[in-house]
């Protein structure tokens, strides 16, 4: 799966054209029929922008493995000086397999378990966002037994709304997540309690698919009011986490968060103040990279309605069937014709299953090749093996050299995890 290609007139990534992408996983994979493809190149670029906007700042950018934890990606993004946020045990070691190291790691989300609390004391992070007070004695008892101090920043709802799906709003009064400003500042004013944890932190997370910046800069003045009047109290604190949210253009209508800008007024802000500084960028930076590439199977008329049936499904990429989300869809080959409205759907046997409504297709004949662009994030990541359907194989390209990056699961793997072992009890 190496070496350049001539040009198909298809899309590429990473110097690859995407209707090969396919046909090469074949060699490894006959059965393939769907995969997803990332473009190290463009994540390159991406993380370079990223990263100048808030150097100024000094800032740890913690990139959230939620969004996409494949080995390569991760790799990359560490060589090229991000951190990782890990919401999870298997985050955390996911992280440290691939060579993120202590001060870069960050332990994120709720629930805490005694399991992630003794890894971060006996591995090491640079920071635990505890979402609820009482998760300090749990994580002051961790690092007691570890002999380790442990940082620690306390997640506050700042009670700010965003727009979009209601999923993915995680700071207003409705949101599991944080506590209110009031215990934060209590719990900041008694961290004598835990004397082997520095709480000194304030984080604070609104949502995801931010575009218009307006909730970041509001939830960045109640973690700065928060800081002041903890200080006035006498507990003044030295680190603020921003969060993430960062959005993307899913629709290609050129829109886009206006990241440089908002840096700038996150640095204006933060001048003179003597803290330090966290972001976590993760759709932000590899959504636009990834797209799944799958093949047309069955077009059905009934009516004047048109279906076409794709060959990866719900099970694939669940952000449609869970958000209402929309992805652009292309054709990779397209043949000579007018456009016209498509329901396009997937062979999963369930009405959720559906991509688009009416998406402008050109004609399509079983076997074209489709992709689902912006698919990078929350695509694989969140992907099932309902219905039976093994998880897809993930490529990588990169100076037209395609990597087959996680192989794709087949029946005889699903069935490979029956067990019938006795359990005392």
């Amino acid at each position: 799966m190496s070496g350049a290609q001539p040009s198909t007139g298809a899309p590429s990534v990473g110097g690859v054209p995407l209707d090969r992408c396919l046909p090469a996983l074949r060699a490894l994979e006959p059965r393939a029929q769907a995969c997803y493809v990332y473009d190290l190149d463009a994540l390159d670029a991406r993380a370079r922008r990223f990263a100048a906007a808030f150097a100024p700042l000094g800032a740890l950018c913690a990139y959230a493995l939620k969004a996409n934890a494949l080995a390569a990606l991760l790799e990359r993004l560490r060589e090229r000086g991000f951190g990782a946020d890990a919401v999870s045990l298997g985050e955390l070691e996911l992280a440290a397999a691939a060579g993120f190291r202590a001060p870069a790691r960050v332990l994120n989300g709720n629930g805490r378990t005694v399991a992630e609390a003794d890894w971060v004391a006996r591995e090491g992070v640079a920071l635990v966002n505890a979402d609820l007070v009482e998760e300090l004695d749990l994580l002051q008892a961790a690092a007691a037994r570890a002999e380790r101090r442990v940082r620690v920043a306390l997640r506050v709802n700042p009670g700010v709304e965003t727009a979009g799906h209601r999923y993915i709003a995680t700071g207003d009064d409705e949101a599991k997540f944080g506590i209110a400003p009031s215990e934060a500042l209590e719990a900041w004013a008694a961290r004598a309690r835990w004397p082997r944890l520095d709480v000194d932190g304030i984080h604070v997370h609104v949502g995801s698919q931010i575009l218009d910046p307006v909730p970041l800069e509001r939830s960045l003045e109640v973690a700065l009011e928060l800081a002041a009047e903890s200080a006035r109290r006498g507990s003044p604190l030295g680190l603020v986490n921003l969060g993430g949210g960062f959005g993307v253009d899913y629709e290609g209508r050129g829109v886009e968060f206006p990241l440089e800008r908002y840096a700038a007024g996150v640095l204006a802000r933060a001048a003179g103040r003597g803290l330090a500084w966290v972001v976590e960028p993760g759709r932000w930076l590899v959504a636009p990279v990834g797209m799944l590439v799958c093949e047309v199977l069955w077009v059905k008329r009934r009516g004047a309605r048109r279906f076409v049936v794709l060959s990866a499904g719900m099970n694939d990429l669940i952000r449609p069937a869970l958000y209402h989300a929309r992805h652009r869809i292309v054709a990779l080959r397209p043949r000579p014709g007018a456009l016209e409205p498509a329901m396009v759907v997937g062979p999963v046997c369930e009405s959720a299953d559906l991509f688009a409504e009416d998406a402008p297709l050109p004609p399509l004949e079983p076997g074209d090749p489709v992709a689902l662009l912006d698919a990078g994030a929350y695509g694989a990541a969140m992907a099932s093996t309902y219905n039976g359907r093994g998880r897809l194989a993930e490529l990588v390209a990169e100076g037209g050299r395609l990597t087959r990056a996680r192989a794709g699961e087949t029946p005889a793997d699903l069935a490979a995890r029956t067990r019938n072992d006795t359990i005392a009890w």
